[in-house]
């Protein structure tokens, strides 16, 4: 999770009761815009065709061709579900840099920060194309990392973010559970993106399976478990539909 967003998720939560002592309790979420959302009523996203560009090996100009093409791919398919869902529309920006800057979207980054970043303040995704990165580029991989990153613009247009920066928290383990469930919720929509071009990909399941492995390297405090990463995403990927989505409805068991 980044680490500006905490701060502001925390900035709001000032003059809140302690932390209740004991064992580990639910904290359930109620307001109505996280858990009954209206997109979770438009349905699956339409397939889209999309073409993948060969990505080689230390060469950021073929990543960002490659990830262009992603983004437009991306662009065709939310815009119509946030049309079904009767929800405004925003331009996204696709922005990249080879090294980490020194500040972005208002933050300071330090060296080993994100390799992506969705800023809602300008509606601009940033993909750091560093060395580490395109040491081995595995293209599904930068599809997957900048789907995430739309699904928090997604996120963004449906009010969500506004709705997770404002929930207030009583201990910090329920606010490290309203952080997984942000975070899980954009894995998922990932794997709606990417059920929505699976077939024109021409790719089987053992490309899916391949890709599960790597984005299990996600797991954080405020990102969720391998096993929760692994089951939102799937969950996305299956249904194709961002009514599956609905990880702000979920026991806290299944965002761990």
């Amino acid at each position: 999770m980044k680490l500006a967003k905490i701060a502001l998720a925390g900035s709001v939560a000032l003059g809140l009761l302690p932390a209740v002592s004991g064992t580990a309790a639910a904290h359930p979420v109620k307001d109505k815009t996280l858990t009954d959302n209206r997109l979770y009523s438009a349905g699956p996203l339409p397939d889209t065709e999309c073409r993948e560009r060969r990505v080689k090996k230390a060469d950021a100009r073929s990543a960002k061709l490659y990830l262009n093409e992603v983004f437009a791919c991306l662009t065709d398919a939310w815009t119509a579900e946030l049309d079904q869902a009767g929800l405004k529309q925003s331009r996204v920006k696709l922005t990249y840099a080879t090294k980490v800057p020194a500040k972005f979207c208002g933050a300071k980054w330090r060296k080993d920060d994100w390799a992506a970043y969705y800023c809602d303040a300008s509606h601009t995704i940033l993909i750091v194309l560093s060395k580490d990165l395109l040491e081995d580029p595995g293209d599904l991989y930068l599809f997957n990392l900048l789907a995430a990153k739309y699904g928090e613009h997604v996120q963004n247009r449906a009010g969500i973010y506004r709705a997770w920066v404002d929930l207030r928290y009583r201990s910090k383990a329920e606010l490290a559970e309203q952080n997984r469930r942000y975070s899980l919720q954009a894995d998922c929509f990932a794997g709606v993106s990417l059920r929505s071009v699976w077939k024109s990909l021409r790719r089987g399941r053992e490309d899916w399976d391949d890709l599960l492995f790597y984005v299990r390297g996600w797991a954080g405090k405020n990102d969720g478990s391998r096993k929760s990463i692994t089951y939102w995403a799937n969950e996305g990927f299956k249904s194709g539909d961002p009514g599956a989505c609905n990880t702000w409805s979920a026991p806290s068991s299944k965002v761990a």
